[in-house]
């Protein structure tokens, strides 16, 4: 049994929470141990015989704090205790404040596999936004390190496709199958899928903007008469506080028919429900993707470069942009999102290109040539 020592974002995103459930149920002979060392996540790990956090108990936590031990960045151990460094998750090379700091760290346990010649995979992210050509730089430098990088849009492909390791395939999420909810009635229903503007770099002058148009787009919807569901995605990244400033614009008429939905680790919840919306306001990543698997209407609301690139790849390109907010009330662009559907029956097959790699590893066949 291969162990594979795992890099995600454990926040509560429903984006990465499919990422390491796709992940869990594709090799439930592989045991994976996610780099979390919180116990708040132990309900959601507990549904995965395969999948473990790592160790941290409170001699641990004493000895990191008198300076006696490193449980935390003791990555020696962990490349020896393990088989392979799997890094899975979508805008995970963001050029942020913090990024010589993140560097370091990663070049460190990347190297520390690479000393005793075990693997390291990058599977279902996207590069940028980046500003500068040191960060492109480094990462170049990073990449070349690892076996396997596979990316999820064509535009981060062509940054680095001179290396011989990187690919692209479609986001790993396309691989949910649609089946199980097919029977699930569309319900005369809107979804709202919402983010703090305050949460993403160079973006919170548009606040007031945001949520004005969304609220003018709630009205409209609800005088058609839809029920309207305002969905936080990512708690953490203050979804939530955006929706509540949201509802407080909101007249009590109005806000009668209007829900919220705050994920919190029922994935199948979350799903269930935008699978019986007519149309969804898409601001999350993950949310276009589930839309367009789901077919459900779809408006996506751009926020970053990332969906734009992803939607670009698959022709979608009419798009409600940050400077562009008065189409989420328009009512003839509404009216046509309705159909804004697309045929996308090869792209699970094409999305199981991410995994082609690490599975030739996982089965101990060779890297070469996969």
């Amino acid at each position: 049994m291969k162990k594979i020592f795992v890099e995600i974002y454990l926040m509560f995103n429903l984006g990465d929470d499919l990422f390491l459930d796709i992940l869990a149920k594709k090799y439930p002979d592989c045991q994976f141990t996610v780099n979390y060392l919180g116990v708040n996540y132990d309900t959601f790990l507990s549904h995965y015989k395969n999948v473990n956090r790592r160790k941290y108990t409170l001699i641990n936590k004493i000895g990191q704090k008198l300076r006696i031990t490193d449980s935390i960045t003791n990555y020696s151990k962990i490349a020896e205790e393990h088989d392979a460094l799997l890094f899975i998750g979508g805008s995970i090379f963001r050029e942020e404040e913090y990024h010589r700091e993140l560097y370091k760290d990663r070049n460190r346990l990347v190297k520390e596999f690479k000393k005793r010649e075990k693997p390291t995979f990058i599977l279902g992210a996207n590069f940028g936004p980046y500003y500068s050509k040191e960060f492109y730089e480094d990462y170049l430098a990073f990449f070349k390190l690892c076996d396997d990088v596979c990316f999820r849009d064509k535009y981060s492909y062509e940054l680095y496709k001179s290396l011989e390791q990187v690919r692209y395939a479609p986001d790993i999420v396309f691989q949910l199958s649609a089946k199980p909810y097919m029977e699930i009635s569309k319900k005369n229903r809107v979804g709202f899928s919402i983010i703090d503007v305050n949460h993403k770099k160079g973006l919170s002058h548009y606040e007031e903007e945001y949520i004005s148009s969304t609220v003018k787009s709630i009205c409209l919807f609800v005088e058609k008469g839809y029920e309207c569901y305002l969905m936080s995605f990512c708690e953490n990244e203050g979804d939530l506080v955006t929706i509540n400033k949201i509802k407080s614009k909101l007249d009590k008429k109005t806000i009668s028919k209007v829900k919220t939905y705050n994920y919190t680790g029922d994935f199948e919840e979350a799903i269930q429900l935008i699978s019986s919306l007519k149309i969804i306001l898409a601001a999350r990543f993950h949310a276009n993707i589930l839309a367009l698997i789901l077919g459900v209407g779809l408006i996506s609301i751009i926020y970053s470069s990332k969906t734009t690139n992803m939607l670009k790849d698959l022709g979608i390109t009419e798009v409600v942009t940050m400077d562009m907010l008065s189409l989420q009330f328009d009512d003839s662009f509404l009216e046509k999102a309705l159909n804004n559907k697309i045929q996308i029956k090869e792209l699970p097959n094409y999305s199981e290109g991410q995994f082609h790699k690490l599975e030739s590893f996982i089965k101990g066949k060779t890297l070469e040539g996969v």
